[in-house]
């Protein structure tokens, strides 16, 4: 019986993944055309971020979109560096550019979701963008969303964030990252919606109002996917994008523990995710173990399985990098599957620790 409990497991985590690339093959939004300018309002919370914040208002600068009809807000979060000084000077040369220092609790929110809840009652456009100080957005990105959010009734549309840097396991973890929006944008297709890329998002501020706003809704530390879901449930649609001019590129986990923080923080907030999430992240976790108590009892079934995972595995990745216009290195390729491997296992376990979790120097 046992066993039987084991190979259903393996088994269908690869059947998942089949189901997944089925989704992410069978659908793709058209582009559409920036048919009218109305106001934007580009939102950013920034806590300690001056080696970051410089590059990301300097994209923003470079946006293909006209400056008098943009405003974007820098909400400064008790920052204990320069990034205030830094974003001052870009607002003292670009007048659209505004520093609001956030030192109040509005209602419920806390974190990022304050700030931001901050930063939408300081601005007034009708649309509103928000993605990270970290980020440095394409030119096309604000014309390349935008569309897709004056559709009827659409309340929330995101694209997609990967990361990169220069060490292998920065690739390794643009690889999962890429894997991962890979999962999102494959379910979202097949009619199961989950989140919104809270560093790569757009929403209307009728869509906003109509939750109460972040100080309306319960803490969390994905405040992203709380929006989303409160905007899904006032009876907006959401879009989900994968496509090379809307994807912006964040800065990989540098270290083993700010890695572990950052995944903590995730498996936390993906636990009121939609239950067809909490059965993807499941077998997920379950399928490396599975997969070691089936080595010892049918190791060439358990090879079989590992080599079909693998095999699904790559050929999704390769037709998303395809899609997005990026290369894949090889080694990273090839050594994927350990990282991954080893990665889960320590993520089990440091979730499973009663440590809390870091984020910007705070604890939750």
């Amino acid at each position: 019986m046992i066993e039987l409990v084991i190979i259903l497991i393996a088994w269908l985590y690869v059947l998942l993944q089949l189901l997944v690339l089925a989704g992410y093959l069978s659908d793709r939004p058209k582009a559409l055309l920036l048919k009218e300018m109305p106001k934007v309002a580009i939102l950013i919370a920034a806590r300690n971020e001056e080696k970051s914040i410089g590059g990301c208002l300097a994209s923003i600068v470079k946006l293909n979109y006209p400056k008098d009809l943009l405003e974007v807000w820098v909400g400064n979060d008790s920052s204990e560096d320069n990034t205030a000084s830094i974003v001052q000077e870009f607002s003292n040369q670009y007048p659209f550019i505004h520093l609001f220092s956030v030192t109040t609790n509005l209602g419920s929110a806390k974190a990022k979701g304050n700030v931001l809840a901050h930063l939408v009652q300081q601005s007034t456009s009708p649309f509103i963008f928000v993605t990270d100080a970290d980020i440095e957005v394409p030119t096309d990105w604000i014309a390349h969303l935008l569309p897709h959010l004056q559709n009827e009734n659409r309340g929330i549309v995101s694209g997609t964030t990967l990361v990169d840097g220069s060490t292998s396991f920065a690739k390794w973890q643009g690889l999962e990252w890429c894997l991962g929006n890979g999962y999102l944008i494959g379910l979202d297709q097949l009619g199961m919606k989950s989140t919104a890329v809270g560093n790569n998002m757009c929403f209307t501020r009728e869509a906003y109002l109509a939750t109460g706003g972040y100080e309306s809704m319960p803490f969390s530390v994905t405040e992203d996917f709380q929006l989303f879901k409160a905007i899904r449930q006032k009876g907006y649609s959401s879009l989900n994008m994968l496509e090379p001019n809307s994807l912006t590129i964040s800065t990989a986990q540098n270290n083993l523990p700010s890695f572990l923080h950052q995944r903590k923080r995730w498996m936390i907030g993906a636990q009121d995710l939609p239950w067809y999430w909490l059965f993807v992240f499941g077998l997920q976790a379950l399928f490396y173990p599975a997969l070691l108590a089936l080595f010892f009892m049918l190791p060439k079934m358990a090879i079989l399985l590992l080599l079909t995972k693998m095999l699904v595995q790559s050929i999704y990745l390769l037709l998303i990098h395809k899609r997005i216009r990026r290369r894949i290195n090889l080694f990273e390729f090839i050594s994927f599957e350990a990282y991954t491997f080893f990665t889960q296992l320590f993520m089990i376990g440091f979730y499973l620790l009663p440590i809390k979790m870091d984020w910007k120097k705070r604890r939750y």
